[in-house]
């Protein structure tokens, strides 16, 4: 699917269009289960599309094409232009791999090597950093310059992105995965038996000691939450909303039991 974004005034009509498209090729396919589907899109998904809408309209223009077409597989990247024929070849600019849009997101070892990947990540660990300072009577611990670094907990064998303490009472290890759509749960298992062994050493030290895996893609995003963090997710999401809406960031925070 291939629509013409810039032929449309808002993110309502995209949204009306693309829903439509969704639900006629669900209808033809799924014959039995059309109702079903018919219900859902139009009744459960009220409220989402209304948040996402908001959000989307209040984007620049350039930004928000580009996020639209980042979902639909529509970029300029060298794969599409060869199926396209605009281009001669379909291999990356920078390497010898086809430049899929994968391969663009989180599979290119030059970009990785210029560090553009690490950028991307720290990038959105201090939005994220910002964000949880204002959970109140706590303390911030995050591995970037400006903030109180995790090793004056955990030592220099073990470094997580975040550690935010509440007293003595609580600590939350918060690690943060940013990548393609596909390895976002082989990611979140990896670190989450990476930093199991600390949770439970930082056991003697706190009455509570929680691991949180936040993983963000540009389509979907999860949390693996842990027991008593939902006031500081609540807040994430709630300021995330605000920020998307006054920064045109095109990420969203939705945590697994939203989608």
């Amino acid at each position: 699917m291939n629509v013409q974004y810039d032929s449309y005034q808002n993110a309502k009509q995209i949204l009306k269009a693309v829903r439509q498209q969704h639900t006629e090729k669900l209808r033809s396919q799924l014959t039995s289960q059309g109702f079903i589907i018919s219900f859902l899109l139009e009744h459960s998904m009220k409220s989402l599309n209304s948040l996402w809408s908001s959000a989307q309209s209040k984007l620049p223009k350039n930004i928000f094409n580009f996020s639209i077409r980042y979902l639909n597989n529509t970029l300029a990247n060298r794969v599409n232009l060869y199926k396209w024929k605009l281009s001669q070849s379909s291999d990356c600019s920078f390497c010898p791999c086809p430049e899929y849009l994968l391969h663009v997101v989180s599979g290119c070892k030059s970009y990785f090597e210029e560090g553009r990947y690490t950028w991307r990540h720290n990038s959105a660990l201090h939005f994220v950093a910002s964000t949880v300072q204002s959970v109140r009577n706590s303390s911030l611990y995050v591995d970037l310059p400006g903030f109180l670094s995790p090793c004056i907990i955990t030592g220099d064998q073990l470094r997580p992105d975040m550690l935010l303490s509440i007293g003595k009472t609580k600590l939350f290890v918060i690690e943060l995965t940013v990548g393609f759509e596909t390895n976002l749960n082989s990611n979140a298992e990896r670190k989450h038996e990476k930093y199991y062994q600390l949770t439970l050493d930082l056991s003697s030290d706190f009455h509570s000691v929680k691991c949180i895996i936040l993983s963000l893609s540009a389509r979907v995003s999860k949390v693996r939450p842990a027991k008593g963090f939902n006031p500081t997710r609540r807040a994430l999401l709630q300021n995330y909303k605000t920020n998307v809406e006054r920064q045109a960031l095109p990420k969203s925070y939705k945590n697994k039991y939203t989608l």
